[in-house]
């Protein structure tokens, strides 16, 4: 009879377990869904980019041009989304450095395109798998749709630039088959929990990142740190950044900020979606840093964007991360 009635007390407390088991599990699917839709996105905006390009290629012309660069807009748009969070899956992550090479703080993307430039030899994507991950992605292909366009008039320019979207094209159906499979269904629920902050606070400061490299110190900014300087679309890319944090964050309806509101944690939930809603309604009109980093005004208000970004972070780190009983380590990009 008494161990019944252990039974029977205990079933309330089981029951409320399993119910934030479930709204867990629910997290992380939604959180997969969005990785899944993110890499589709990235693989449909590859094929677009490479379409561009090669149509670019076969009949040139400055229309042509424009839009290669608008299909390239659109792949680094969409290549925010997932850049920087370095959690999930392993297949998926392996491939960033050949999406994207950067920092790239000695500008090893310019060396390495001129080098191959100069072998005058018809590259094709299969051995540019074999170079250097710095002339396999977006920024190898900025450096020839923004900062070089006139060796696209030359026949090994525009076979580079050719080789160089089929790449990114295999690069994207890969990260799309990556994303398949769910990296953190067979995780338990706070361990999953804790990839998903992590994914978060890594973004976070992966974004945070993309500012104090060009910002360098007052007075001594160091525009070509920035991330697009070439098409002069850095900070264009970091808002598509702090979006994608956003939407990770409210996960539709079932992801942190939900989370929070389960706990009674209603006013820090509220401040954390405030701050992410006032950040992006305050966002600069400029889509790249170079004028506002030679500007007094514009170096402030790129301080404020910084201090917004940090005090988001705070909040994730010292507050919700204990809340949730959750441990943020240093994430890959910390100490460069």
């Amino acid at each position: 009879m008494k161990k019944s009635m252990i039974a029977l007390s205990l079933l309330p407390a089981l029951s409320g377990l399993a119910g934030c088991d479930d709204k867990q599990a629910s997290t992380t699917a939604v959180i997969h869904q969005q990785h899944q839709q993110a890499a589709a996105a990235i693989d449909a905006s590859s094929k677009q980019l490479e379409n561009a390009v090669t149509s670019l290629c076969a009949s040139p012309s400055e229309q042509a041009l424009e839009a290669s660069r608008s299909a390239w807009q659109t792949l680094m748009k969409d290549w925010m989304v997932l850049q920087g969070r370095e959690k999930g899956s392993e297949a998926a992550l392996s491939l960033s450095w050949q999406i994207q090479f950067w920092p790239d703080k000695k500008d090893i993307t310019g060396r390495k395109m001129e080098q191959l430039l100069a072998q005058e030899k018809a590259w094709t994507a299969q051995e540019l798998a074999d170079q250097s991950v710095a002339v396999q992605g977006v920024g190898a292909m900025e450096w020839l749709l923004y900062g070089h366009p006139e060796r696209l008039k030359q026949p090994h320019g525009c076979e580079l630039a050719t080789a160089i979207g089929q790449r990114l094209m295999q690069s994207g159906d890969a990260l799309e088959q990556a994303w398949k499979d769910d990296p953190w269904q067979a995780m338990t629920p706070q361990l999953a929990l804790g990839e998903y902050v992590g994914a978060l606070t890594n973004q976070l400061d992966f974004a945070m990142k993309k500012l104090t490299l060009p910002m360098g110190k007052p007075g001594h900014p160091r525009p070509y740190q920035a991330e697009s300087w070439r098409s002069q679309t850095s900070l264009a890319n970091l808002k598509a950044n702090v979006e994608a944090m956003q939407a990770l964050y409210l996960a539709e309806g079932n992801g942190l900020d939900a989370l929070l509101r389960a706990k009674g944690e209603v006013a820090m939930a509220d401040r954390l979606s405030g701050q992410f809603k006032n950040l992006l309604a305050d966002w600069p009109q400029s889509p790249g840093l170079g004028a506002m980093l030679k500007s007094r005004d514009g170096y402030r208000e790129l301080i404020s964007l910084y201090n917004d970004l940090e005090s988001i972070r705070f909040t994730l780190h010292d507050e919700v991360s204990p809340v949730l009983g959750i441990v943020v380590g240093f994430n890959a990009t910390d100490g460069d």
